[in-house]
Formats: structure tokens, C-alpha cells, sequence
């Protein structure tokens, strides 16, 4: 796949008189499905697709020709096969420009489906007006009432991309004014996309499982925020200087999706409001509030797997949530019975640390991978407890975390509740992983009261702290 570079001037891509055919997004919604189609012309006539399809199951059918190649048409029609030692697969296709529509028809010729589940892609596809590619396969919406343009598809290029200032589209120069959603979803290949503007933007999603590494020194740790009970309201405990734009992009993201946050109100600096978490009643607590305003029965999909017991903590960051995802993951909570490490685990952090080990527990691990999340207490030093958070890779310690605290020698009971079946140890509220496959983990602990929340982040062989000046949680 050739390495692809835009430059600050585009040819026009309007479309000849030869190929009267727009480029841009097509797309259609039946009952319980819904698919799009990107469909780019290069300067021979050739196209380049890309096709989406998901169902109301979560189910989806996904195709776009390999190593980006591009497409020769016969006419109005083009025809692209697929064939392994499992299956024999033909797409066709057949433009109506005069309805706008593309048509495109599934063939088996031998053996399963590529997609599994009953998926095909046979469907009508309408033309989306305001969606145009440049013939070097980039793919623009305009926005603004039609007097700029968003980059929406990146999905052909690999190495490095540059994202220009400007797009010219039938004859008329647009500001480019940043990156969409998507845009280069699961292209592994690109390795760094470079703006053409300091004012241009990154849309959440426009990266995810892509090859750019997440830039810590430039983008913000994400801070955390907390739903009420029916994922409505969020609350975010960090407080915003004077100057913050409030109708600037806000996000939650969950599992594998997110959502846009609606600004409300800001409550940060309000000493009549209650600090802390409140899930029967956000409204009292200090804080940014938003909402996430999304029918019922989508806001449940979009939390499929947690409920407000389980993770009360999730993120917000415009940029975070272009970088990331959130995989499954499990822990164990009381009345759960509590594991401690495995005992070669222990004698390895104490050989480290040079500290005999009082209590230890597993406390969380990512589902379907051997990756653990676990801390131990080690015996006091005289008024000093000190506790080491351990990340596991594949049966290895790869970083770790220590935090002292002071305390009452006269106590008999473990600082950090490592060992209180009744309290239970430090509630892991969410795992994330960046694109190199480093752990984000955020913590809610009983106690001390003077670090109830926290976050920690995999960077080397260490686990770095962030989030600790943020809220506890109070349960009713």
C-alpha cells in the first residue's frame, strides 16, 4: 500500500460528462439494519469503497478491496471478488446517478460468507449530497452550511498522512477544518496524520485502531466522569479554568463506543452543591455536569455489559477518546470470594522492594487475556504502610506503582483494606488500552479518605499516577 501524501492544493473532482458519478458517501437504513458505502474515483475512472453494514444485533458486514487497490468500471457497473480456501465472494455493483442511487448485489459463488451471521451487503444505497472525495481517495463532507470541509475517510493510506488547509470540490476552495469520526478506524498502516492548520481538530473515533501512538506530552489524561443511574447525567469532578470553551466537544467513552456530551452547567466552584458522587441525585453534586441525549433504548446498547454497580467511572477528553478503547474486563467485588496473587508474584515484589509482604489480592483482569490488575501491603515500618499496585502481562510483571502513607501504629487493621473481606479491596472502575497496548486503569478505593480515586497508567516499567486530587464516591 503506497504511502500517501495530500497536498495544500486538490484537484477538482467533478465529475466529467464520461462519469457522471458523485464520489462520497451512499448509504441506507431498513428495518433493524443500516449500511454506508464511501466511493472514490481516481483520475482514470477507477473507484476505491468502502462498506459498512450493522445490524440491530450488533452484527456487521464489512468489505473494502485489499492493499487499497482500485477498481476498473465497466460503464455504470464494477465487480470485485474475494476468493480464499473457504469461500468464493463477488460484489457487484451498478450506479443510477439519475435517482442518486448505488446498487449493490452479494454473490456466493462457493463455500461460507465472509461475514458470518447471515450478513451480505445487497442493498440501495442513496447518495449522501455534501460528501465528495479528491482523487487521491480522501474523503470530505462539507459543514458549516456547505463553507468548510471535515476529512471523513482515510482508509486507502498508510505511513504518514498530511492533512491540508484547504480542498478544492467543482471549481470552489474549502477550509479543511479538521478530522472526523472514523476516519482512519482500523487502518493499522498509518503511523502519523499531520495537520495542515493549528486550528484544525480530531473528532473522537477518527483513530481508533489505527498505528499512531497516543502522545501523552501533547494531549490530556482524561478525567473522570460519573452517570447517574440511568446513564443520563455525567459529572465530571475536574474543575475548568476561567477561559475553558464549554461548547467545545465532550465525550464518554465506554467499552467500544462513544457518545457526545451535552454541556449543562458548571457546578465546580459552588460551595453549596455536595462533593462526591451522587447516582439517585447528580444535580447536588460539585462538578461540570452534561448529559448524554440518546434514546432509551440506545443508551442501553451503548452500556451493554455494565451497570451502574459494576463501573461508576468513565472518561471525557475530546482527544482521549480519539485514541482509545475499552476492551471487557472483569473483577472480582464482595460478596465475591477475593484471590490473593499467586505466591510468585508476592516473592517477586518483595525481592524488588526489599519488604515482606502482609496481604496481597488479585484485583481485577482483563476478560478473554491473561492480564491481571493486583496490588499487595506490605508489613508496616514503624507509623509508614506502603502498598505496590502491580500490572500483569502474560504470567509477567511488567510495572508497578508505591504509595506510602503514614498512620497509627496502635491500628490493628491494614491501611489500605487489603485484607478486609467486609470492605473489599480497590474497586477497578474501568480498563482502557491505548494503541500500544499499554493499560489505563482507574481505581475508586474505601481508603484513606485523602486518596479515594485515583488513576494509573502503564508508561515503561512503571505505572504513573494521575487523577488523585479528583472525587470519592458516596454511597447512599
Amino acid at each position: 500500500m503506497a504511502i500517501a501524501a495530500i497536498s495544500a492544493a486538490f484537484s477538482s473532482t467533478t465529475v466529467s460528462a464520461a462519469t457522471p458519478i458523485p464520489s462520497g458517501i451512499y448509504s441506507y437504513e431498513d428495518i433493524g439494519e443500516t449500511g454506508t458505502i464511501s466511493i472514490a474515483f481516481n483520475k482514470k475512472g477507477d473507484l476505491w469503497f468502502h462498506v459498512f453494514v450493522i445490524n440491530e444485533d450488533g452484527h456487521s458486514a464489512e468489505l473494502t478491496p485489499e492493499d487499497g487497490k482500485w477498481i476498473p468500471m465497466k460503464g455504470n457497473k464494477f465487480s470485485y471478488n474475494v476468493k480464499t480456501e473457504f469461500y468464493d465472494y463477488t460484489l457487484e455493483g451498478e450506479f443510477k446517478p439519475e435517482e442518486e442511487l448505488l446498487e449493490l448485489t452479494d454473490h456466493f459463488n462457493a463455500g461460507g460468507t465472509p461475514f458470518g451471521m447471515g450478513m451480505g451487503l445487497t442493498a440501495q444505497y442513496r447518495y449522501e449530497g455534501g460528501s465528495f472525495a479528491t482523487a487521491d481517495g480522501f474523503m470530505y463532507r462539507l459543514i458549516d452550511e456547505g463553507t468548510t470541509a471535515i476529512l471523513i475517510r482515510g482508509g486507502r493510506y498508510s505511513g504518514v498522512i498530511q492533512v491540508p488547509d484547504a480542498v478544492k470540490f467543482n471549481g470552489t476552495e474549502y477550509p479543511v477544518v479538521g478530522i472526523g469520526e472514523d476516519a482512519f478506524t482500523g487502518n493499522y498502516d498509518v503511523t502519523e496524520v499531520r495537520m495542515g492548520a493549528k486550528d484544525q481538530y480530531i473528532m473522537p473515533g477518527a483513530f481508533w485502531g489505527s498505528g499512531i501512538p497516543y502522545d501523552w506530552e501533547s494531549l490530556t489524561t482524561p478525567s473522570y466522569v460519573y452517570p447517574d443511574k440511568n446513564f443520563f447525567a455525567f459529572v465530571s469532578a475536574s474543575a475548568r479554568d476561567d477561559e475553558y470553551d464549554y461548547s467545545m466537544d465532550n465525550w464518554v467513552i465506554f467499552k467500544q463506543n462513544y457518545g457526545h456530551l451535552y454541556f449543562v452547567k458548571d457546578n465546580s466552584k459552588d460551595e453549596n452543591a455536595k462533593w462526591g458522587c451522587y447516582h439517585s441525585d447528580p444535580d447536588i453534586a460539585q462538578g461540570i455536569h452534561y448529559e448524554l441525549r440518546t434514546y432509551d433504548e440506545l443508551r442501553k446498547k451503548m452500556f451493554r455489559g455494565y451497570t451502574s454497580f459494576e463501573v461508576i467511572a468513565l472518561a471525557s477528553d475530546s482527544q482521549f477518546a480519539a485514541f482509545h478503547r475499552f476492551p471487557s474486563f472483569s473483577r472480582w467485588k464482595y460478596p465475591e470470594q477475593e484471590v490473593p496473587l499467586d505466591l510468585v508474584y508476592e516473592e517477586e515484589i518483595a525481592r524488588k522492594f526489599g519488604r515482606k509482604i502482609m496481604y496481597s489480592r488479585r484485583v481485577a483482569e482483563l476478560r478473554n487475556e491473561n492480564r491481571c490488575f493486583g496490588m499487595v501491603e506490605f508489613e508496616h515500618k514503624g507509623k509508614e504502610a506502603m502498598v505496590a499496585f502491580v500490572w500483569i502481562d502474560y504470567g509477567t510483571i511488567t510495572a508497578t506503582y508505591t504509595k506510602k502513607t503514614e498512620f497509627d501504629p496502635e491500628d490493628p487493621y491494614s491501611i489500605w483494606n487489603v485484607d478486609l473481606d467486609e470492605y473489599g479491596t480497590p474497586e477497578v472502575l474501568s480498563i482502557a488500552l491505548d494503541p500500544q497496548d499499554n493499560p489505563i486503569i482507574w481505581i475508586n478505593h474505601p481508603a484513606p479518605e485523602s486518596m479515594n480515586l485515583m488513576g494509573l497508567r502503564k508508561v515503561g516499567d512503571k505505572l504513573v499516577p494521575f487523577g488523585e486530587d479528583q472525587w470519592y464516591v458516596a454511597y447512599d
